[in-house]
Parts: structure tokens; C-alpha cells; sequence
């Protein structure tokens, strides 16, 4: 059988879909990138945001379209069909089956049980770390699970219900994993947890994520990158680690959610305002020429005009290098849910366009400050649209310039020579 898997959502959604290729593999099926040509098509889905939920119900309408010709099984699978329940086979009337974020290994006996007619969704509750086979979609750049799920609670998110509390691997399997990327020729490995630098505090063992970036440091891979940051388990010990250098790239994704205390309060984020810029300088003063992103939420219950003019200014203060926004949904199961969602969808909507238009403002600033400069860029892929080449830095910062296809997975010293909010633009130094 030919097996399709399209994903929605974030970083740790898509290595998840690479396990559930390793998966599929490993017992026989085909994989293939367009659902025309699929037996079976399986949906990783996200909840974070009622938008990509959105997209999830357009698309499962829009392959039904393929059991005209031929017969097809839908699988709805991740954070959407988890935070659901059974409910979510009624929300798709179109989906065969529905699985949830744990016990991956079991998929091919689910496709099995609905290609016998049966409709089911199979939703076991996320405990503990399933060891699965991936099929890696890069040969060069790698994602490694660190810790899953989350013991937190901010009031918005619906993470900690649909991926289940904070779960680390031992260090031990994270550098043996990160040690056979290495002697696999990969140039690139992005740490992966919903909290990444709370790694190791469910362990009780004395591991922590500064030890685990020190560790980290000497495995040998170029670049080490982790993602996601929270502010309140950002300590000055992952600063220090992180100011070490060598591997690890000078970029921190530093969600702020708000620039409001009372905002922040509401949230249950642990930290406040000033605390958070202070972190920032912090950081900037360890890591010189780090690159600090963040998210964003505008439109959260009960923001005010004042609230909102606060995330302005505190965006105009930290200088982020991306801002990554969005308008607040509310998320079935969370606290935030019950408040009423009282910042009409037009507000959101205008709160939003002024968050972005700082956002690019700002970013073209920071970019114009690097004409004239020779970065160090890891080619991603080239956009034939563009006739260019896309990388990034090791700041994280996107890249276009002329070239050969073939340094796809490559280095390469490019001379920037223009500037735009989105992009670094320059020719090529020399490529290794």
C-alpha cells in the first residue's frame, strides 16, 4: 500500500510525521508525497490555533474527492484528534479513523482495522517516550526530541491536555542519537520540546538543559539549535552555556505572548514584563549578536488598548528579529476558554497588522545593519521561482543568493548586498 502524510503545526508536529514514516516503512508500505497516488492518507494535525483547525477540515473535505475513482482511507491523527476525543469523527464526517499523539507503533494495525470497515478513533492518553524509526525528510539537517509535552498550564494553550505533562529523555539517549547524526554527515540538529529548557526537571536526577548544551557542544555537529524557549526556565546557567559558542548558534526563540503584566498574569506565563526584558538584555549581553525571536498573541480576553500598546512597546524595546503573531482562538479544555473572548475579531484583526508591521520594520532595520557584511549560510534549497538559493545563518537569519542546486546541503560565505524585512540578499563568497 502507498501511504501519503501531510502535517500541520509545529516542529516537534512534523519530526512526529517522519516517525510515523519510519513507521509505515518498516512494515511494508510505500511512501508518497501527493495523496492522488495513496491508499491511505494520514493527517498530523494541530490544535494551537482555531486557523489550522480550519485547515484541517477544508483538506479532509477536499480528499474525499479521490474515493470517486478508487477507494481511500482518511486518517485524522495528532493534537486535534487528541484534544477532541471521540468527538472528533462527527467534526469529520469524512475521516476513517482517527489516532491520537501516542503509541505511534500501532498505526499499521489501525490501518488495518479500517480498511476492514471499521470507523474508530484510537486515543490513548501521551505517558512516557515512545522509541520509534524515522524517515528523515533532510539528509543534512535533523530534528532530535529532547522532551515532550508540558507541565506548565499557560491558560491559552492546549498543549499540556493534548501531549500530556513534561517527559524527558535521559541525556544519555539524546547524545547517541545527536552522535550517530554526526557520523551520519549531518551539518545541523534542532533540539526539539514543547518547553525545551525545561528539559530534565522531571528526572529529578540533577539533569538539566544547561547540561545537556554543554554536553551538546561536543558532539560533532556544526550547528545546534533548540526550540521552543520559555522565559521562566530561560537561567542564567543555559545563558552561560549557551555563551560557550563552538556548536551552538546564537539564536534564542523566546516566546513573550504579551508585553502586559496583567496580560501575562491572566496567562499564567511566571514572569513579567520587566523580567523578560531584563532576560533579554541578559542574553545579549552573554551572546553578542544573538538573535532573539519571540511569539506573539494579540486579542487575548480582556486585552485592553493600554495592554496592547504595551506589546508594542516592549516589541520596539527588545528589537526582535522575528515576531511570530497571531490572533487569540480559544482552545476547548483550557482555563482561557471559559473567560469571554471579548476582543471583537475586527480588533484582533487590526491588533495583528500593527504587531506585524513593527515586526517587518524592525526586521528591516537589523537586516539593512548587515549590508556590506560576509555571513555563513547553510543551503536549504533552491527556489525556482527566485532562481536562487535559500539558507540560513547561523543567527537564523533567511538568505537568497545565485547558485548551483548542487550546494543544496552545503556551506557557503555569502556577501549580503541588499536588504529586505523578510530576507538577506547577496553572491556568493565561497562555498565549502
Amino acid at each position: 500500500m502507498k501511504a501519503c502524510i501531510l502535517t500541520w503545526g509545529c516542529q516537534q508536529n512534523e519530526h512526529k510525521s517522519e516517525a510515523i514514516a519510519g513507521v509505515l516503512r518498516a512494515t511494508g508500505y510505500v511512501l508518497v508525497a501527493n495523496p492522488d497516488d495513496a491508499d491511505v492518507v494520514l493527517l498530523n494535525t494541530c490544535m494551537v490555533r482555531g486557523r489550522a483547525e480550519d485547515k484541517v477540515l477544508g483538506r479532509v473535505g477536499e480528499l474525499q474527492r479521490l474515493r470517486r475513482t478508487r477507494p481511500v482511507l482518511i486518517g485524522v491523527g495528532g493534537c486535534m484528534a487528541q484534544g477532541h476525543g471521540e468527538g472528533i469523527l462527527d467534526l469529520l464526517p469524512g475521516a476513517d479513523f482517527a489516532f491520537g499523539t501516542a503509541r505511534l507503533a500501532d498505526l499499521p494495525s489501525l490501518i488495518a482495522r479500517a480498511r476492514d470497515g471499521e470507523r474508530f478513533a484510537f486515543l490513548p492518553r501521551p505517558n512516557g517516550l515512545e522509541p520509534l524509526p524515522f524517515v528523515r525528510r533532510s539528509p543534512f539537517q535533523a530534528y532530535v526530541t529532547i522532551a515532550e509535552g508540558c507541565s506548565h498550564a499557560c491558560a491559552y494553550c492546549v498543549v499540556p491536555r493534548v501531549r500530556g505533562p513534561l517527559r524527558s529523555r535521559p541525556m544519555a539517549e539524546v547524545l547517541a542519537e545527536l552522535r550517530g547524526l554526526a557520523q551520519a554527515g549531518y551539518q545541523e540538529a534542532t533540539l526539539l520540546g514543547q518547553n525545551v529548557d525545561a528539559y530534565g526537571r522531571d528526572l529529578g536526577d540533577g539533569t538539566s538543559f544547561a547540561r545537556l548544551l554543554r554536553a551538546v557542544g561536543e558532539v560533532p555537529i556544526p550547528r545546534i539549535r533548540f526550540t521552543t524557549s520559555h522565559p521562566a526556565y530561560m537561567t542564567d546557567e543555559v545563558i552561560a552555556a549557551l555563551a560557550s559558542g563552538g556548536n551552538l548558534c546564537p539564536h534564542v526563540h523566546l516566546a513573550v505572548q504579551s508585553g502586559s503584566d496583567r496580560v501575562l498574569a491572566a496567562m499564567n506565563r511566571g514572569y513579567t514584563r520587566e523580567g523578560f526584558l531584563a532576560l533579554v538584555r541578559r542574553l545579549r549581553e552573554a551572546i553578542p549578536g544573538v538573535n532573539v525571536t519571540t511569539d506573539v498573541i494579540v486579542g487575548f480576553p480582556g486585552e485592553t488598548e493600554d495592554d496592547f500598546a504595551q506589546t508594542l512597546c516592549l516589541i520596539d524595546e527588545a528589537r526582535f528579529g522575528t515576531v511570530y503573531a497571531a490572533m487569540y482562538s480559544p482552545r476547548p479544555g483550557t482555563r482561557a476558554a471559559r473567560m469571554p473572548d471579548d476582543v471583537p475579531p475586527e480588533e484582533k484583526a487590526r491588533r495583528l497588522e500593527r504587531v506585524l508591521a513593527a515586526t517587518r520594520r524592525i526586521a528591516l532595520d537589523l537586516h539593512r545593519a548587515r549590508v556590506g557584511t560576509t555571513v555563513e549560510v547553510l543551503v536549504e534549497a533552491f527556489l525556482r521561482e527566485k532562481g536562487r538559493l535559500v539558507g540560513k545563518t547561523r543567527d537564523f537569519r533567511t538568505v537568497l543568493f545565485p547558485g548551483d542546486p548542487a550546494m543544496i546541503g552545503r556551506t557557503a560565505m555569502v556577501k549580503i548586498e541588499k536588504a529586505t524585512a523578510g530576507a538577506l540578499h547577496g553572491r556568493l563568497g565561497e562555498a565549502r
